[in-house]
């Protein structure tokens, strides 16, 4: 075989299923027949089959794989090598021609039997003939043959040519499922899920399959951590519209229409190229189903303008139909239209399946709290006259009734004309007429500013230094902070000391909130502090001091009294103050390293704030706050889904750019744990891309070198080294040269990886010059010195020059050694041993220096049997390697 062309095969089988392998394939079988080499033209075209297949062009197959059946059938001595590959490349085809009604079903059954004769001729079990011929039966509704066909299947013996342990029962499910037998489904998958499973398509087929089986068996946790597994591990393949359509059907009769449609919209743009005609009328009438619960939602499509649910509804659902009546055509009955119509007339199968905790607590919070009742406008409960309404007013409003007070104060008005109010009257009512708009703060600051001139005329020095204050609140609000000061300081101070005793906590907590967005963290901590000690001071308003004790201490780094601050807060009668200190405490107690306390915290805040009126930011930011303590509890997978929950809202603004930052942070961090690399490298640049203007360069770095890493790690190294030669010129900016050399290093090790030698000792001699102007006895300087010299190392000796890669592990070893970095030191010792010795001293020192067990002991100890082995010393390797054998 030419080089090149093995060289450009193993490149296409090592690309991912999609158009890329495929047309890489499609290449290489292009140059295999333009050169005559008819081995390598079969065993490419049997590759390109299966790319196709898996990578969502199933109907392409069908052209590749019968030109591979003519030349086996012409020469199969020739191709004998490949038979296994050639079998089970034949398992497709029944299944492929099945999904396409333009394709007879007399040829599917042709190719079953064509099956069948090979089978038997090469001595295999019928095992994957009879799975097959159930396919078939059952595709068109013949339950007889598909019983029978099941009961030969599992009574047959698996073989080589039987699907893998994992893919072969999740079909078994499939049919337990259609015949109303979920129980015996589920049973069949549990020591499926529970063993090895080796097969990329699972254990995320088996999942979805298990969905109604599940549901069915009122098994409702299962239910849920197998739609969240699986259709993440789903949703970004080709070829997989058939298994979406399958979870859009889950959800939308679970009560979880409005994340049906999520995959609606994600998917539906797979229908202009559906992989199969099958899969085709399965996604849409599933989407139909969903989209009809939703009624008059307008849909984002692909291309064109947004339509109502229900006029889409109806679209799909004629698409569907019209398809499964060609199914049916060709099939000979009308088995396909009745699967269909059952999913477009499909009941749920219960009210509501939470699909995570938060859900779970917002769920049962609503039904536990009354119905709220029809608004009306407000209608005071007291009889009151003149100047009686403000009175009641200002009680309403220092009891929190904002309706009440408003009501209150418009009674007065509509009662009182303009003529007949006193001075005190048109004061009062400029107060609570500021009090009630501070949404409107220039309309609040000017109603305060008038009473304040008419107080000052009456004399009333209480009423005037109240306003003083609200309108330093105010400015502090709008970002003020020294004139708010100026203006609310001395007030705010003789009003805790001579207001009415129950205004006095509330006047110490505005001017703590003064004082806090003025940086003064200790004063604003000590006025908050003497409020909870005044006797007058009411739950709710201790409460509410408390959350704001609670970030203040958290600012002052006492994260203990922080937690007790915020345990107060979560006693406040208001949902919305008590969502706000279970967030807060959640936070801190993730500081704390408590992150399943913390997760409990703020999956509480979130169900709170699910059932109320309060902006979404305030619910992404507590989503945020709850995917960091996921990913601190080893919960990678509900890190990921809240943090993408919450990204949305955080894109919508660009006040939020840090949090969404943040955000992006948590969910390369779950997308890493859970595999998903290119999810991840995705999330990095996007953060590059929208990093505001003040970032700072050591963030950038950070960034960059995790966009090197996640590339390195997709074996994309030339492109690594870019990217770690970027961070490293950020940490340069930032002033960190520790982080500069490791940057540098990184890069040195990506341009290793993908041959360009050169470039290696040209970057690690930008970063010797750095370590050389570092403190010498510095534990991180000695650590990098060493660092170099390994890189060095195994430079050489992937070029080849041992002697050479043993000179510099020579010198690794020295800095190591020095720095007492016992692990790399041992490291070092190993390749000095293997490529700068050739009797036992240094392999019998290291391997009696290490641990029993452990890589290196094991590394060191066949070493040493080598050369035992070498000088004679039979007795002596014997006995070693029954110790190596037994450990």
């Amino acid at each position: 075989m030419s080089d090149d062309l093995v060289d450009r095969l193993q490149r296409a089988e090592s690309t991912p299923y999609g158009k890329a392998r495929s047309s890489l394939l499609e290449d290489v079988v292009r140059r295999a027949d333009a050169a005559e080499n008819r081995e390598l033209s079969f065993y490419s075209r049997l590759s390109l089959v299966t790319a196709y297949v898996m990578g969502g062009e199933a109907r392409k197959s069908l052209v590749p794989f019968a030109r591979c059946v003519a030349d086996w059938d012409a020469e199969p001595e020739r191709y004998s090598d490949h038979t296994h590959t050639f079998l089970w490349t034949f398992k497709y085809a029944p299944s492929t021609l099945s999904q396409f009604p333009e394709v007879p079903l007399a040829q599917t059954y042709g190719v079953l039997d064509d099956m069948e004769r090979r089978w038997r001729t090469g001595g295999h079990s019928m095992h994957a003939v009879h799975q097959y011929r159930w396919l078939v039966a059952s595709h068109v509704g013949d339950a007889e043959t598909a019983a029978e066909q099941y009961r030969l299947w599992s009574t047959a013996p698996r073989d080589s040519l039987s699907d893998c342990v994992g893919c072969d029962p999740t079909s078994k499910v499939s049919h337990l499922i259609d015949i109303g037998w979920p129980a015996d489904a589920v049973a069949l998958a549990v020591g499926v899920l529970d063993g090895t499973l080796t097969c990329n398509e699972q254990p995320q087929q088996m999942l979805t399959a298990l969905l109604p089986a599940y549901v069915a068996e009122g098994m409702y946790s299962e239910a849920v951590d197998a739609h969240r597994r699986s259709y993440r591990a789903l949703r970004n393949l080709p070829g997989e519209l058939k298994a979406y359509a399958d979870h859009v059907v889950f959800l939308a009769r679970t009560g979880n229409e409005t994340k049906a449609i999520e995959l609606v919209e994600r998917h539906l743009a797979d229908l202009d190229d559906p992989p199969t005609t099958l899969a085709e009328m399965n996604f849409a009438a599933a989407a139909s189903l969903a989209l009809r619960r939703v009624g008059s939602l307008m849909i984002r499509r692909p291309q064109g303008d947004d339509v109502p649910a229900s006029q889409l509804a109806e679209e799909l659902a004629d698409r569907a139909l019209g398809l499964a009546a060609r199914f049916d055509e060709r099939n000979g009955t009308t088995h396909q239209s009745e699967v269909i119509q059952s999913v477009l007339t499909a009941e749920p199968w219960v009210e509501y399946l939470p699909l995570s905790e938060t859900a779970r607590r917002a769920r049962a919070r609503s039904q536990t709290k009354p119905e709220p009742q029809q608004a009306e406008p407000f209608q005071p409960a007291v009889v009151a006259q003149g100047s009686e309404w403000l009175d009641h007013a200002e009680e309403a409003w220092h009891r929190y009734h904002r309706d009440e007070a408003i009501a209150a104060y418009k009674s007065f008005e509509a009662e009182v004309p303009e003529e007949a109010r006193t001075p005190l009257d048109r004061a009062r009512l400029l107060d609570l007429q500021g009090l009630t708009s501070q949404d409107n703060p220039e309309f609040a600051l000017e109603s305060w500013r008038t009473a304040l001139a008419l107080y000052a005329d009456l004399g009333e020095e209480a009423r005037l230094l109240r306003n003083r204050a609200r309108i330093a609140r105010m400015l502090g609000h709008q970002g003020q902070i020294e004139e708010a000061l100026a203006t609310g300081e001395q007030p705010m101070r003789w009003l805790i000391a001579n207001d009415e005793p129950r205004r006095r906590a509330g006047w110490q907590d505005s001017l703590a909130t003064l004082y806090a967005q003025a940086g003064r963290f200790e004063d604003a901590v000590a006025e908050l502090e003497a409020a909870r000690q005044l006797p007058e001071t009411d739950a709710d308003q201790l409460a509410s001091s408390s959350i704001l004790l609670s970030n203040l201490l958290v600012q002052l780094d006492r994260l203990e009294e922080a937690e007790a601050a915020a345990t107060v807060g979560v006693t406040a009668s208001d949902d919305v103050a008590r969502s706000v200190a279970y967030r807060q405490r959640g936070r801190v107690r993730t500081k704390l390293d408590r992150a399943a306390e913390a997760v409990d915290d703020l999956e509480e805040a979130i169900a709170i704030a699910a059932g109320l009126p309060v902006s979404q930011p305030h619910v992404a930011f507590g989503q945020v706050d709850l995917a960091r303590a996921y990913l601190m509890s080893g919960r990678p997978l509900e890190a990921a889904e809240t943090a993408e929950e919450a990204s949305p809202v955080l894109e919508s603004e660009p006040d939020f750019a840090w949090t969404l930052a943040d955000a992006r942070g948590v969910l390369v961090d779950a997308y890493r744990a859970l595999g998903e690399l290119d999810a991840a490298l995705a999330k990095v640049r996007a953060q590059l891309t929208d990093a505001p203007e003040e970032a700072h360069p050591h963030w950038l770095g950070l960034l960059r070198k995790d966009e090197g890493m996640l590339l390195e790690r997709l074996d994309r190294d030339e492109e690594a080294v870019d990217a770690l030669v970027a961070a490293a010129e950020y940490f340069e900016a930032a002033e960190q040269p520790i982080e500069y050399v490791q940057a540098i290093r990184l890069a040195g090790q990506s341009a290793r990886y993908c041959g360009n030698f050169p470039l290696v000792p040209e970057l690690l001699a930008k970063a010797q010059p750095v370590l050389d102007a570092l403190p010498s006895a510095d534990e991180a300087v000695i650590f990098q010195q060493a660092g170099i010299h390994w890189d060095l190392a195994m430079l050489e000796l992937q070029k080849g020059d041992p002697a050479a890669a043993v000179a510099k592990a020579h010198q690794a070893a020295s800095y190591y050694e020095r720095g007492s970095f016992n692990t790399q030191l041992t490291n070092a010792k190993l390749l000095i041993a293997e490529h700068g010795t050739t009797d036992d001293a240094l392999p019998r020192e290291i391997f009696n220096s290490t641990h029993p067990g452990d890589d290196f002991w094991y590394r060191a100890g066949y070493l040493l049997l080598d050369r035992l082995r070498t000088q004679g010393r039979t007795e002596e390797a014997n006995a070693l390697e029954a110790q190596l054998t037994n450990q």
